[in-house]
Formats: structure tokens, C-alpha cells, sequence
């Protein structure tokens, strides 16, 4: 009975550890197969899964070289020929993964309970719409900014250890996206309000490694893009970004609003002045930054992406006096609440991506019997139901050879252009050049037939 009793005591001390967020964290590890599919095969998602299957190897953009990290587990699915829903739930996991052992270092190895629960509010919050977005490495940047200051405010290391760490976390940091530098600031620029302190070190390796990368690999177009925008101050004022916050703040922004009131309101009653002031420019700077990133038009899929810096530096000085908080009701009810509803909203915006699916499967069965490959102009697509079509070529080749390689694909073309000079045999990749199609995986990837493609009857509209 004595050894009964202990056991019981040992299990209820383990479990004491754990507490609602983490079965949050559990829900949305979960969410990665519950919607692996519509995660998968939309746009940059189809792209990536695509040539993962194709070349059984990682998958890497514009230097962002830790993204090899999500992919491992597809990788190694592909590699060992496992079925492509397989492979696409270890893809979708594995973007998902990566943040539930972020979290769970912060929050269980390195005690710093209110920046996880930070990193998950940043992560669920107003980003429905962006989980959708699986592949993009500014949710990444976002993982390693939090890891980065889970290091700076641990008392479980000495110098010696936070420095070593930190110059991993860095350079992880430094190859996932260029959002990245955003977050090295904000953490750095909230420690020295709160702390007083600035580990001058730490900016000089960061400076090492943007140097190292410009020199060994340059700038990709993108980040090009990315840095030139942040210097056409004078797109501000024009800036599709406002009006995307104009028909959303009031609501998906509701709880980040409050906690915006709350942690001034604290910080002005503390006397906190220095520290209010920083507060108040980071956000007002963030929203300016993003501003011109977000000058153009944007699907809320891809605005939502940049907003994970502003979700974060509203939320992140939090940390510094999450236990002083006298409302405990608001801490352990309301945002576990918020944040549980956080998974109705994601499975609402699910219903479009489960549709276009259906609609593309649908589509492809009709095509398919008629031939392996069409090219089809742009006003022959609903684009309210098909949404972005710039990866056709890819989503419809993994639909096609979703349970066995009988491959289709279907190629978007603009109605101006003339020149439907497909080669014979060959697959039609959108930004590389075209490959014989025996090139292709054929374990995955296979035709029924050669030959070009065909134009699909100007008749049928792809909805």
C-alpha cells in the first residue's frame, strides 16, 4: 500500500507540471493531421510537397536553410516511399511539431511559463486564416525569436551556456526569414527597459552571421524585395495594411486590444515610464514596418503572416509581470478560453480549403479520361472558388496521384499569351525549367500517355 501511495504522489507531482495550455498546445499538434490536407495541397504548400516527393529531399527557398527542420519527418517519409497522404500529414506535423518543442523547452526545461503561453496566444490569435499558410518561415522566425528570449530570461544558465545557446538559436534564426531581425530587436529592446541590461555580444554575432550570409550566398529576390520595401516611407499612408486592420480589429484583434490596455494601464500605475515609452514605439514601429511590407494587395492568408511580429511585440512584455497581474480570472479563464475558440475559427476557415478540394478532385475526375495534361486560360477559372491558381500543375498531380501514381496535371496560362509552345513529353514545372516527365518520381508520379498538352475546350470554366 506504502508503494501504491508513493507512485500516486509521484504521478500527481508529474502532472502538476502540466496545466490547460498545454492541452492547447496538444489540440493544435493535433490540428496537423485533422487538416493535413488542406494544409498540403494550396499554393507554396503543393509547391513544397510536391518536390519533396519528386527529389525524396529537402526543400529549401531563398537560403532559409532551417526550414529543413519541419521537413525532416516528410523527408523521411518520401524517402522510404511511404503513400503521398502520409507523407503530406508527416509534412503538415511536422510544421506544427516544431512549435510544440519549442514550446514545451521554454515552458518545462527553461520555467519560463508566461512566454510560452505568449508564444501560443501569438501563434492562435487573429491567425485562422494564416494556418493555412503552413509552409511560411515567419511563423518559424517567430519559434526561434521565443527560444531566443526564453534564453536571454532563464536562470537555469550561466553565461557560458546562454552564449553558446543563443549562437545557435541565432543562426537558426538568422536562416529562417528575414522577419527574424524584428524579433531580435523587440526581445532585446524590452530586456533592456525591464532589466536594464544589453548583451552587446549577441549583437555582434548577429551582425557576423547577416554579414556571413550576404557574402557567402547574397540576397535572394525576395529578401531584396523585403529590405528595399522598408526604405519607400512615403507608400505608408496608402498601405493596403490599414484597411485590412479597419475591417478586422474590432473583430479578431479583441483580446490582443486588451491586453494592450492592460499591460499600459499596469506599466503607467507601476511608473514604468521608460518602459510605457518603448512599448508604445515598438507597436507604432511594427505597424509602420509592416505597413510598407503590406503596401500592396494581399490575400488575408499571406497579411496575416507578416502580423505575427505585431501580435507578438503587443503581447510579449506580458513576461515581465504575468504573476503580478491581480486579475487571475482574466490570466486562467479568459485567454485559455480565447484561445480554445482559436480552433473554431481555424476549423470555420477550413471550410473554403476542404471545398476547393472537393471542387479540384471533382475536376480532375472529368479531365483526366480525356488526357494527362491541359494547359487552361485564366478567365476559364472561378477564382472565388479556386482562390490562388498559380500551382495547378502541382496540387492536380498530387490530387491525381493521391492513392496510386495515374498522373494528371492542368498548367494556368494568362489569356495574352500566344506561344502554347509546351515541349512533347514533357512536365511543365511553374518557376524551373521543364522536365521530361520519365524524369519524374515514378514511384508517385506517373503518365498514362506522352505527348503535349492539350487546351481544354473554352466551355468548360474550372469552379
Amino acid at each position: 500500500m506504502q508503494f501504491q501511495f508513493n507512485s500516486f504522489q509521484s504521478l500527481q507531482k508529474q502532472t502538476q507540471r502540466y496545466d490547460i495550455f498545454d492541452f492547447i498546445l496538444c489540440c493544435f499538434l493535433a490540428t496537423g493531421f485533422v487538416f493535413f490536407k488542406e494544409r498540403t495541397l494550396y499554393l507554396d504548400n503543393a509547391y513544397l510537397l510536391f518536390n519533396i516527393l519528386d527529389s525524396q529531399s529537402f526543400r529549401i527557398e531563398h537560403y532559409r536553410f532551417s526550414a529543413a527542420i519541419p521537413q525532416a519527418l516528410a523527408v523521411f517519409g518520401a524517402k522510404f516511399g511511404f503513400p503521398i497522404p502520409v507523407v503530406a500529414s508527416l509534412l503538415s506535423f511536422g510544421y506544427v511539431l516544431i512549435h510544440g518543442v519549442i514550446y514545451w523547452f521554454t515552458k518545462h526545461r527553461l520555467n519560463q511559463k508566461p512566454l510560452a503561453i505568449i508564444y501560443l496566444m501569438s501563434l492562435l490569435l487573429a491567425m485562422h486564416e494564416n494556418y493555412f499558410d503552413m509552409v511560411t518561415e515567419t511563423r518559424l522566425a517567430l519559434g526561434f525569436g521565443v527560444l531566443y528570449a526564453a534564453l536571454l530570461l532563464t536562470q537555469q544558465l550561466n553565461n557560458s551556456q546562454r552564449l553558446i545557446w543563443s549562437i545557435v538559436v541565432l543562426i537558426l534564426g538568422t536562416f529562417s526569414h528575414p522577419v527574424f531581425i524584428l524579433y531580435f530587436v523587440i526581445v532585446n529592446l524590452f530586456y533592456w527597459s525591464f532589466k536594464k541590461r544589453v548583451f552587446f555580444q549577441h549583437f555582434i554575432i548577429i551582425g557576423v552571421l547577416y554579414f556571413v550570409k550576404s557574402a557567402l550566398f547574397g540576397s535572394s529576390s525576395y529578401e531584396t524585395g523585403f529590405y528595399n520595401k522598408l526604405f519607400q516611407w512615403d507608400i505608408f499612408s496608402n498601405s493596403y495594411l490599414h484597411g485590412y486592420m479597419r475591417g478586422h480589429i474590432g473583430e479578431i484583434y479583441k483580446l490582443v486590444i486588451i491586453v494592450v490596455y492592460l499591460t499600459s494601464a499596469h506599466m503607467y500605475r507601476k511608473g514604468f515610464r521608460i518602459e510605457l515609452a518603448a512599448y508604445l514605439f515598438s507597436i507604432a514601429g511594427t505597424y509602420f514596418l509592416l505597413s510598407l511590407i503590406n503596401a500592396e494587395g494581399e490575400s488575408h492568408m499571406m497579411i496575416q503572416k507578416s502580423l505575427l511580429v505585431l501580435n507578438f511585440v503587443c503581447l510579449y512584455p506580458m513576461i515581465y509581470f504575468y504573476d503580478q497581474w491581480i486579475n487571475k480570472l482574466f490570466l486562467n479563464a479568459l485567454i485559455p478560453f480565447v484561445l480554445l475558440a482559436s480552433f473554431w475559427t481555424i476549423n470555420k476557415s477550413a471550410i473554403k480549403y476542404t471545398q476547393r478540394i472537393d471542387h479540384l478532385e471533382y475536376n480532375i475526375g472529368i479531365l483526366q479520361k480525356q488526357n494527362s495534361k491541359h494547359y487552361i486560360h485564366e478567365s476559364q477559372i472561378n477564382h472565388s472558388t479556386m482562390l490562388g491558381t498559380w500551382a495547378l500543375p502541382y496540387e492536380t498531380m498530387l490530387l491525381s496521384s493521391w492513392d496510386k501514381p495515374n498522373s494528371y496535371t492542368l498548367f494556368p496560362i494568362s489569356d495574352t499569351h500566344t506561344n502554347h509552345s509546351f515541349k512533347e513529353d514533357t512536365f511543365n514545372h511553374v518557376f524551373s525549367p521543364d522536365v521530361s516527365q520519365d524524369e519524374l518520381n515514378s514511384k508517385y508520379f506517373r503518365f498514362n500517355q506522352k505527348g503535349g498538352y492539350e487546351l481544354i475546350d473554352s466551355t468548360f470554366i474550372l469552379d
